[in-house]
């Protein structure tokens, strides 16, 4: 089987060598002052004139003015990916090439805005990825109506429809960027900042992704609600508090033998910050509380980080860690499975294998960025933190059973990641990674697991 793996992947090196230089060919000088484009798209403010440099031709799409202070701003994104993996599922290794294509219009009117991405999400080569979130053919992705309006030194955003949210850290509620099809939300969402601190509220539902064309409905039934505030204590981001709750209300789940409507509560503060000296370091604490059918939840959760960026060498080097709670005993009335409902599938590596859910575990990496290229090498040791309850893979589904095995350790996962701005517009990256399997993963996966993914994405 390995045999068989490197063979795939030495067919696409070729391939990759002529993509990057092709790009590379294309490139053409940065305007002056040219932006880079945000990870959130209805993030960017292309009304700041240092915004548009003016020499970029796609830059003429991104402030079409049609009265005072009413314009237009046009902009879109193309990604292609390809994954192959091998020993997950199966003999034979899963070989999946997946395109996402997203444009928007972004109108202005003074106080007012509403904003309209449209995207089509297609998988090929593997049935198991032919359902969101690996394709929709063709949807709204996003779709809302903001105001915004200033008192003395506040500044409110008031947003409506459905939307993209990323919240601190991104750990417990993203995009979910690495998968195909992003995680967007229908929400009503009140914003208000001043000189150090934020708060925000939210309330809404998540909606139903279906494979058709444009038929992502809201889920009324699966509510998601919350309020999350940050501070900056101290200046120049030596030490900053985020203190948040996070409510979900979903209409049947699973935890083993356990099963029926959930409404579970999260409340957690984060502290980070970096020092005048490059260290950076940030720390969570969670707990969660609510009901799953006639059972009570109690779960808990820790998780953080410390890096070094090292004075001779662009090189950045750390350790991040998380203690997240399991179930110890079946039938006593109680569910102590931590489950983060959006969280980062790609924390770990651009492999999603293991959920945050039940478990401990530690990853040291190192980060060597200079210009346009950036490489990051990791180890992830999991172990389980219950040995009576399962070790779980997105989106929070059963991996490996308690049934299965009772070793607590699970696996460690080796990545070595790539990350290429070939010009302002064009991203490539590729990532391989290696998962030892421990006795608890062997017991489903029978071995060790390989990756290899590689994607070009196309921003304008």
């Amino acid at each position: 089987m390995p045999c068989r793996f490197n063979r795939e992947l030495f067919r696409l090196v070729p391939g990759l060598l002529i993509l990057s230089v092709s790009a590379h060919a294309e490139d053409v000088p940065e305007p002056r002052e040219a932006p880079r484009y945000a990870g959130i798209r209805y993030l960017e403010d292309w009304a700041d004139p240092l915004r548009r440099p003016g020499d970029d031709p796609f830059d003429r799409v991104k402030y079409v003015p049609l009265a005072e202070q009413v314009y237009l701003s046009f902009g879109g994104q193309h990604r292609l990916r390809y994954e192959l993996t091998e020993g997950r599922e199966g003999p034979l290794p899963e070989s999946v090439l997946l395109s996402r294509n997203l444009l928007h219009v972004d109108a202005h009117a003074g106080p007012l805005r509403a904003f309209v991405q449209l995207g089509a999400h297609f998988a090929l080569g593997a049935p198991s990825r032919d359902a969101p979130p690996g394709s929709d053919l063709f949807d709204v992705q996003q779709a809302f109506v903001e105001w915004r309006a200033r008192a003395r030194e506040v500044r409110f955003v008031a947003r409506v429809g459905r939307q993209e949210m990323a919240l601190g850290s991104t750990r417990w509620v993203s995009t979910r960027d690495g998968t195909n099809v992003r995680q967007a939300f229908d929400l009503a969402r009140l914003s208000a900042t001043g000189d150090g601190w934020n708060v925000e509220g939210f309330g809404g539902v998540v909606p139903q992704l279906e494979r058709g064309v444009l038929d992502d409905a809201p889920s009324w039934r699966s509510r998601f609600w919350g309020v999350y505030a940050t501070v900056d204590v101290l200046p120049r981001k030596q030490f900053s508090f985020d203190a948040f709750y996070l409510g979900r209300d979903r209409p049947s789940v699973t935890y083993g033998e356990v099963e029926g409507r959930e409404v579970r509560h999260m409340v957690g503060v984060r502290a980070f910050g970096e020092t005048g000296s490059g260290f950076e370091y940030i720390g969570h604490a969670l707990i969660q509380a609510g009901t799953v059918g006639g059972d009570r939840v109690l779960a808990w959760g820790l998780a953080g980080g410390l890096w070094q960026r090292l004075p001779f060498a662009p090189l950045r080097v750390g350790v991040r860690g998380d203690a997240l709670s399991g179930d110890r005993s079946a039938g006593d009335g109680r569910v102590s499975t931590f489950h983060a409902w959006f969280p980062n599938q790609t924390f770990f590596s651009a492999l999603p294998l293991i959920y945050p859910s039940n478990l401990y575990e530690v990853h040291p990496l190192v980060q060597w960025e200079r210009d346009a290229v950036s490489l990051e090498a990791g180890s992830v040791f999991f172990f389980r933190q219950s040995v009576h309850d399962a070790v779980y893979t997105p989106p929070g589904e059963v991996l490996v059973p308690p049934s299965a095995s009772t070793a607590r350790y699970t696996g460690a996962q080796l990545s070595l990641s790539l990350g290429y701005r070939v010009t302002r517009h064009v991203q490539f990256n590729a990532e391989y990674s290696h998962v030892f399997a421990g006795p608890a993963l062997r017991a489903v996966t029978g071995g060790d697991v390989d990756f290899f993914g590689t994607w070009t994405t196309f921003t304008y």
